[in-house]
This record gives C-alpha cells, structure tokens and sequence, in this order.
C-alpha cells in the first residue's frame, strides 16, 4: 500500500509537471489591446465601484489617447491622476507579455497605499478580466507579479533612484513628483536605453524656481481650451445636484494648447481643478446648484487655505516659496528687457567711463573659486543714477576663468581692472589672498619678468564673509603694529549681502525712458540678454540661493516661540562676485569707516 501510494504521487508529478510545461496558462489569459484608450473600454470599465466615462473630463480622454513616450503630468489634487496612472501599469503588462515598468513615489506610505488600494484592489480586484492576471495572491505592496511574465514594481526614490537602478524598464512612472530628488530623473532615464521606454512625471504644483519647476518648463506645457468660453453657464442640475449627461459632449468640447511648442521633450499637460465641472467654482453654486458643502468650491478653498496650498493643490501652479527667494521670473525680468544690449568689453566701459565721468561708477567683483567644478568669477558692475537720486546696477562684463596661476590670474585681473578704467573693486580673500595682494601692489610677469603696476588698495580691497548682522559692513585700514603689517580688508555679514542682492532683483525702479504717459519701471539689475548663453546659465546660479533656516524636517519638534535665525547657503561664485562689486559701489570712494 505504501508503495502504491509513493508510486501514485510519482505520476501526479510527472502530470502536473507536463500540464505546466505547456503553459496553458498564458493561453487561457484574455488578449487585451495594447492601445491605453481601447484597453480601459474593455479591462477595466468599472473605477471604485463607478463605471467609466469622460463625459466630464474630455481633456483627460485626448491624454489617454496621446502615445508620446514621455509626458509629464502637473494637476490639482483628485484631479484622476491616479486613476490614469493605474490604466498606464496595468494596459502595459497585460497587454504586453513579459514587460516591466515601475512606479516610483517619495515616501513608504505612499507607496504602500497606492500599490494595495489603488493598483490591487482599485485595479485588478474589482475588475473580472484583470483579476485573472495576479500570478499569486495580492498583497505584496513592493512587486506584482502576473501570469503574462510581466511584473509591476512599487518602489521610492531613495538614494537618487538607487532602487529603480538594475532594472530594464518598458514604463517608468514617477508620481507624487513634488517630493522628490526630480534633478536625478536622469538615473531612470538610463534604466530604459535598451527598451527605449516611456517615462510618465506626475504631480501637483510645486515651489517656484525648483528642479520640479525646471522640468515643467522642459515640456510643451499644454493648456486646455474649451470651444466655449462661458461653458459653465450651459451646464445641468436637478434636485440632486451636477447632472452628468450626454448633453456634455456638446458643452465641454476643446483642445490642449502648447504654450512653447519648441519644447519637445515632454508633452506638458496643466489640470487645474477649475478645469472639472464637477467642482464648483463659487460657495453660492456649491450650495444652491451643487447641494454639497461650501467647502469643495475654489471659493472656499481661496479664502480658507494658505496661497502656498491653494496654488500648489488646487490652480496646479507654482509658487515663490520661502525657502527659495529668487525665482526664474524674477531673473528673466531683470534680462528680458534687454535682449538689444550684449556685454560690453572692457574697452567699452572705459569709453562710457570717459565720457560720463563722475555721472557712473565702475566696480569689479571677483570671486576667487578653490576646488572643482568651482571657477574664479569676474564680474564688472556700471552704477547709474536717474534723477530721483536711485542707482540701477548694469551688469557690463561677466567672466569665469578657468583653474590657473594664481600669480597669471592676479595680474589679468589687476590689467583687466585697468582696461575697464573700473573706479573700484572688492575681491574674495577667502580663496584669493595672495591674488589680492598681487592685484593692489603689481609684480612681474611669471613667465618673461616684465614688471606691471598694480592699482593701489585704494581701489582693489579683499574682503571676508562673516556672520554678524549687527556689523553688515566694516572696513579696516592698512596697518602696522608689533605683528607686521595688516593689509587693510572689508567684512560683510554674508545674510545681510545676500539679502540685499535679493532685494535688488525685486525693488523697481523707473526706467530713464519714463514719461507722465508711461510711467516704465524695471528692477534694479540689468543683465544684458542679446547673446542668451553668456548669461542664461546665471538663472541656475540665482536660484541656487535657498533659505537653510527653513528647510526643516517634515513633523520634527520646533518650538513655535523660537524664531530661527535667518541663514542662507553658501550661494554660487557668480552671485558673489556681483555682490562684491555692488558692495563696492556702496562704499565711500575714500574707504571711510562703515
């Protein structure tokens, strides 16, 4: 008997081994379209327990029709983004035997919640053709996968997107995008060069002047606009509130709009709440056309949340946060009105210092660069003053140089300065000490000996950063005492500088060409725009400068009663060279105590 029974077993195996051999598995799974919009009609025609329709959102439609392999997504919050989502990861690895894509989000929760609610449940589980697709049970919140050979991964971008890494994606999909390190988006780039795959970036609005900004402006930013402008006076209700009806298809038509169609590497789409008619845009019509609470209209929201939540959750836009004080529009505002002046050289500032004399003043920033990728930045400042007594500050030349000498760097710029005819200078002496000391008493040439002169340190001073708001700026003569002797030498308190370059993007001030008619105003820096690339790459820089004192951790414990000092990062070499030069404008020409 017992031998009977080993027996029995022994060809149960040999079956069931030849049963799975042929994979009949794969044979019996349903055929599904490849093609996103065809595939939601027949796999997944129920959402939450809801039956699909765009009769309400037709913008959304014309996105799950648009098979351009990377999109990038900026909506409200419950705007469907997820909804879309899902449709994305689930059509591709049922529809595709073998594939694998991965989404990728900031935080363990959320990861969590999407893959067992949204994707399991909200997805697969509630829908008869794609819940034959699981290969096991569900519940894995880190991996599904299906029967097909395709798997499904759910991971965060921990480490710059370590755990994307390795992996050979046909679809990657970053959500919740705000959040993340989306400057290192590049490293999911790479895990698709072999499959060629589509990236899809999704997210709500975010801090202006941010990597995520940055992105957004790398797509064509498409805007929905409806055929009928005034749609919201056609719509329906009844006693129960919205009427959802055929009658839409004749309200809602429209088209996304590229607003910079040059850009081609993202198609852009902006889903802002007011887009839904399903949301009320006033209190009255929330509760008079709607019958739901006050709360769910834009009005509401406006009036109730902080600008910062209202722009970002519900207009989808971004906004000038806190942290981060310049912002790209701020420069562009500065360079935009001056795309028909370029650079000058330093002959022509001389030429422009001889013929208005006293009426401009000349300085020149230098901020010496140690390391790498840092560079010496060189930057030459015209102050000109209108009639009402205020300084604009025109940014004439601009220059990084590359790692050199430091005495064939000191004496190029101690000629540079003469060249210019500049009246004034502040070099860093924190990596440039010997520069500066070079440049105010002259030397000779290190490779033939001719000797050159240098400008004196009466105009050419170094200058330290320091943290002491209550002295901004000091400056301390040339002297000698038992130690030797002190070369004289300007301190300025590094947040109150970089507060005022800050305030000198934003304060506006008339522009010569004003009228009584006109009444033009423009900020106080001019950056010469002619020639894009000399100045372009100052927009990175600027907006580099963010607040430390307020970048803290999500849920730590801050006493409310204690204020933060404020405190900036180190901001890049060219904002500092022009802050030393500005600092040197504001300075008296005879270097009296500050």
């Amino acid at each position: 008997m017992v031998e009977h029974n080993r027996l029995a077993k022994k060809e149960f195996a040999k079956i069931k081994n030849l049963f799975l051999s042929k994979d009949i598995t794969k044979i019996s799974l349903p055929q599904l379209p490849t093609n996103l919009r065809r595939w939601v009609d027949e796999a997944r025609p129920v959402v939450e327990g809801k039956k699909r329709s765009f009769l309400a959102a037709p913008f959304w439609e014309q996105i799950y029709m648009d098979e351009y392999p990377f999109k990038m997504i900026v909506g409200g919050r419950q705007t469907f983004k997820s909804t879309y989502i899902t449709d994305l990861l689930a059509c591709k690895t049922t529809s595709t035997a073998g594939s694998q894509v991965c989404y990728v989000t900031f935080s363990q929760q959320s990861q969590t919640a999407f893959s067992r609610q949204k994707l399991q449940r909200g997805t697969f589980g509630q829908n008869p053709i794609l819940r034959q697709f699981p290969r096991n049970k569900l519940g894995n919140a880190g991996e599904i996968s299906l029967k097909n050979d395709s798997t499904i991964y759910c991971t965060q971008d921990n480490n710059n997107y370590k755990n994307v890494e390795g992996k050979s994606l046909d679809l990657c999909v970053l959500d919740e995008a705000q959040y993340q390190r989306i400057e290192e988006a590049q490293r999911v780039v790479q895990t698709m060069m072999a499959t060629k795959g589509h990236l899809v970036i999704s997210g709500i609005g975010g801090e202006a002047g941010s990597p995520y900004e940055t992105l957004w402006k790398m797509s064509d930013q498409r805007e929905w606009v409806s055929d009928d402008p005034n749609w919201r006076d056609r719509l329906r209700f009844d006693e129960h509130g919205f009427v959802i009806d055929e009658y839409l298809k004749n309200v809602l038509p429209g088209q996304w709009i590229p607003q910079n169609p040059d850009n081609a590497i993202f198609h852009g789409y902006h889903i802002p709440q007011p887009l839904f008619p399903t949301i009320p845009m006033t209190i009255a019509d929330a509760v008079e056309k709607y019958k739901i609470n006050p709360m769910f209209s834009i009005e509401y929201q406006q009036k109730n949340n902080p600008a910062s939540i209202f722009t970002t959750n519900s207009l989808a836009e971004f906004y000038k946060a806190a942290n981060q004080p310049v912002t790209e529009k701020m420069i562009l505002a500065c360079m935009t009105p001056y795309r028909y002046l370029e650079l000058l050289k330093p002959y022509e500032i001389a030429e422009l210092k001889e013929t208005y004399q006293n009426k401009i003043r000349v300085s020149m920033g230098v901020d010496f660069g140690s390391g790498n990728p840092a560079k010496t930045v060189i930057a030459v400042v015209i102050e000109w003053r209108n009639e009402y007594g205020q300084s604009r500050y025109h940014l004439a030349y601009l220059e990084k140089r590359p790692a050199e000498n430091q005495l064939d760097q000191a004496e190029y710029i101690c000629e540079l300065f003469k060249r210019a005819n500049c009246d004034i200078g502040l070099g860093d002496l924190g990596y440039g000490a010997n520069q500066v000391k070079v440049i105010q008493d002259g030397g000779h040439n290190r490779h033939n000996s001719t000797p050159f002169y240098g400008v004196g340190t009466g105009k050419f001073r170094g200058c330290r950063t320091i943290g002491d708001e209550t002295k901004p700026v000091q400056v301390f003569d040339e002297t000698t005492d038992e130690h030797g002797d002190k070369t004289g030498r300007v301190n300025i308190d590094k947040t109150t500088a970089l507060q005022g370059f800050i305030d000198m993007l934003e304060v506006q001030i008339p522009h010569p060409a004003r009228t009584a008619e006109n009444d033009l105003k423009r900020p106080q820096l001019m950056i010469p725009y002619a020639i894009e690339h000399q100045v372009d790459w100052l927009i990175k820089d600027f907006t580099n400068i963010t607040r430390k004192d307020l970048l803290q951790t999500q849920g730590s414990a801050i006493d409310p009663r204690q204020r933060a000092k404020k405190e900036f990062n180190h901001p890049k070499d060219s904002v500092m060279a022009i802050i030393y030069a500005k600092t040197a404008l504001e300075l008296d020409f005879e270097w009296a105590y500050v």
